[in-house]
């Protein structure tokens, strides 16, 4: 990238996201973070979202949305519910309340009769889980996709570049190694985020057919790491996604490859 970039103020903008597309958000380092921003930016439009996951989900707080039980009424209700809290924050379906706010998700046929619903919004969908770590491999299994996903996102955090690969940094270090060659202990540089994101076995072969496939590279809070960013860009073949973002997620920075360089 040459001189400085200007950042894009809107993610959901940038994916394209509008009524009736379901985004699926996979990966580590930043998806609640991620999903809450893009709540926010809909809203703020005037768009309805629903909020739910194929896996647990936490609590988005009471300031941001309110959690509701699938139940079959429930369903029924989808289209009431949506419309009565677009101006207040968006509606989190989800099956059973857990310990430490947490929730249980929704089967994807459940999530998929969701999204066939047409409620005039957009269904934002947490897809695997990764403990709070910066970097993962998905296991087997994941991502758990519901059928109609429009938009898959796959998320990586640029702030495990330059740390340790440790158990609270790296989720599923083993099946990591295998992708990258990144060893317990050593130091996570952009070619191994770029062999994770780009890996035949890793997230690539596991996203629909059709969908938008996005790389969203979080933490970009600075010069530094947006210069990282592109390294990680630079290490991704042509082809293995339709867009690669990197943003500051809290702060509402986005850059996207070619776009802003």
């Amino acid at each position: 990238m040459s001189g400085t970039p200007q950042p894009l103020p809107s993610l959901s903008a940038v994916l394209g996201l509008k009524p009736g597309d379901m985004a699926a958000v996979m990966g580590a380092g930043g998806k609640a973070t991620l999903m809450k921003r893009l709540v926010r930016e809909l809203l703020d439009a005037g768009t309805p979202v629903i909020v739910t996951s194929t896996t647990n989900l936490h609590g988005l707080g009471a300031e941001e949305g309110v959690s509701l039980l699938l139940s079959g009424e429930g369903r029924d209700r989808v289209r009431e519910a949506a419309a009565a809290w677009a101006a207040r924050g968006p509606v989190v379906w989800v099956e059973k309340k857990l310990p430490q706010n947490m929730f249980r998700g929704l089967p994807p046929a459940q999530v998929e009769a969701l999204h066939a619903q047409r409620f005039g919004g957009v269904l934002v969908v947490k897809t695997d889980g990764a403990r709070k770590r910066l970097v993962k491999a998905p296991g087997k299994g994941e991502p758990v996709i519901p059928r109609g996903a429009t938009h898959c996102l796959v998320v990586l955090g640029l702030s495990a570049i330059g740390q340790r690969a440790e158990p609270g940094i790296v989720h599923r270090g083993e099946r990591v190694a295998a992708l990258t060659g990144l060893r317990l202990g050593d130091v996570i540089a952009p070619s191994h985020l770029a062999a994770l994101a780009s890996h035949p076995e890793s997230y690539p072969s596991r996203l629909p057919p059709g969908s938008r496939r996005v790389l969203y590279l979080s933490h970009c809070t600075d010069a530094e790491r947006l210069r990282l960013a592109g390294e990680v860009w630079r290490g991704v073949p042509p082809g293995r996604y339709d867009l690669l973002v990197a943003g500051d997620t809290a702060e509402g920075n986005f850059y996207v490859q070619g776009e802003n360089a």
